[in-house]
């Protein structure tokens, strides 16, 4: 009965001849015959598909081994290399699309714990949209300054390509900034123009019109679409009822066939303003001069300053320079020497993590925030840089500095914070923000409100990397060995609101700054409070 009801099944199918022994089924052997030509065929398509990946393997290998040999051997040299934000997106750039390919060409089995160990120092995702954020974030506030698709002087070099430029407007579409999006592409439709690219602007321009409607020019993105489709109309019938859908909801959005057709032929080109972002920041960015609220009337001076004849400064007076005199912004010439910024350099980087924020309320109710914990997160929308501490106990050299701060300023170390060293690489910044904090505790863990900010300068930069103070009209160039200084609270111990400053975005170059904050506690005899609300 066993051997009748298996081989009942064969008028059905032959594949269910596979639950019986081979050996007893002439009909199973001959199959097996067969099957031998066609596993044949389909393992040489297999080694086929196979040698093309491996081939494609070796080829990154080459690829790799070449840019290895190719680049800086020193930090001087690579810092040299990497000064350019063109060259910065294209090492970063480069080395993130190759491990991709690479992740892509092994399988999972094949990836061993050592080489995950080498991808975890090599650029990701983020790293990507990092620093093409920055070269966005560059054109923003420099303007011309940083149209990278037009030789700087005489740098015809890191020029960005018609691609490069394609590339950094598709990834601001992705990341919502419909400004730069529109920026990139307008320079990239134009680019491909003059490069007789004809397929590469139609798709900016295809981009050109998403954007246009995202941004409430329904005229632009119908007149655009128009040309799309002229283009595209012997050639992509999906294409072309897509555009077609989006023809039916740019007329609808003008407000109907009559009404679209009067506005569809523009008059002028369409002209991308940026949105405004705090009065007087990119302009005196940019190094121009802007009309504040609470600039100067008075003559600013210099001075060499002993602080009545401190024993630390009386052979060696600080050379301070006014700023502005509401503020007590100064700065001060030549006050570290190379020494001693190599050595806070050198301490800073062992402890370097992404530079934080700490957090309202809002921010603590945000869902969409990734609190590092309690007290902080991290958010390279309003800030990016690297950030290490240096303790003044760790290094009797840090003390001494420490001391000769609080001798020119007459304040205590008692309740002073540690030495906050930072690295701003291309398009490192900080947007305007505050020193001092709000309510009874603002910052916790130290007695007292920031009642003072001292800024060292540990480099000179190339080009960017300002502070300024949007309010007041004053702008710091950095200066290597130097320090700025202001008051963060008046006299009644409350925040002073025309102390917003920023750390403009680095144009060229690298930018190392150290920050030590005195806080109120323990220094009221030496900067005494008043009642006067405007004091």
């Amino acid at each position: 009965m066993a051997f009748l009801s298996c081989f009942a099944l064969l008028t059905v199918s032959l594949a269910a001849l596979s639950n019986c022994q081979m050996m007893h089924s002439v009909d199973r052997m001959m199959e097996a015959v067969a099957k031998q030509e066609i596993l044949a065929d389909q393992l040489e398509e297999y080694l086929l598909e196979e040698e093309k990946r491996l081939k494609a393997i070796s080829l990154s290998i080459t690829r790799l081994r070449a840019a290895g040999h190719s680049k800086p051997t020193t930090t001087t040299e690579l810092e040299k290399e990497m000064s350019h934000p063109v060259r910065v997106l294209r090492i970063l750039t480069g080395i993130y699309i190759e491990v991709e390919t690479v992740k892509d060409l092994l399988e999972s089995t094949h990836i061993s714990a050592d080489m995950n160990e080498t991808f975890d120092f090599l650029p990701t995702h983020k790293d990507y949209i990092d620093v093409v954020q920055a070269v966005v974030r560059l054109q923003e506030v420099y303007s011309d300054k940083a149209d990278f698709t037009k030789a700087q002087g005489d740098n015809s070099k890191d020029v960005l390509t018609a691609h490069e430029v394609f590339e950094i407007g598709r990834l601001c579409v992705d990341e919502k900034n419909l400004y730069s999006a529109l920026t990139n592409f307008q320079r990239a439709k134009k680019m491909f123009e003059e490069m007789n690219n004809t397929e590469k602007a139609m798709e900016s321009l295809d981009f050109l019109a998403y954007l246009m409607h995202e941004q409430g020019n329904s005229d632009y993105a119908l007149n655009y679409t128009y040309s799309l489709l002229e283009y595209y109309k012997d050639k992509d019938e999906s294409t072309i009822n897509r555009l077609q859908e989006n023809v039916a909801i740019y007329i609808d959005s003008l407000g109907g066939e009559s009404e679209a057709a009067a506005r569809v032929i523009l008059k002028n080109p369409y002209q991308n303003f940026p949105e405004a972002l705090y009065t007087n920041y990119k302009e005196l960015c940019r190094g121009e001069h802007v009309q504040a609220l609470d600039e100067d009337v008075q003559p600013l001076q210099c001075h060499l300053h002993t602080n009545n004849n401190h024993p630390l400064l009386v052979l060696s007076p600080a050379k301070r320079e006014d700023l502005n005199l509401k503020t007590g912004l100064s700065f001060f010439h030549g006050v570290l020497t190379d020494k001693e910024i190599s050595l806070l350099q050198k301490m800073a980087i062992e402890h370097f993590e992404d530079s934080q924020l700490v957090p309202d309320d809002d921010i603590k109710n945000d869902p969409d925030i990734e609190l590092i914990d309690e007290l902080s997160y991290a958010d390279n929308r309003i800030r990016s840089s690297n950030t290490g501490w240096v303790d003044d106990e760790e290094d009797s050299m840090v003390l001494a500095i420490s001391r000769r701060i609080s001798a020119i300023l007459s304040l205590t170390l008692d309740s002073a914070e540690s030495f906050q060293v930072l690295s701003y690489g291309i398009g490192g910044f900080y947007l305007p923000h505050f020193d001092w904090g709000y309510g009874d505790h603002p910052f916790e863990g130290f007695a007292g409100n920031r009642i003072a900010t001292w800024i060292f300068y540990l480099n000179d930069i190339k080009k960017g990397g300002a502070t300024v103070f949007p309010d007041i009209g004053a702008t710091v160039w950095p200066e290597k060995g130097g320090a700025a200084f202001w008051r963060n609270l008046h006299k009644n111990g409350t925040g002073d609101v025309s102390t917003l400053h920023a750390a403009c975005p680095v144009l060229e170059g690298y930018k190392w700054v150290s920050n030590k904050w005195f806080h109120t506690v323990g220094n009221e005899l030496s900067w005494p409070c008043d009642t006067n609300p405007d004091q």
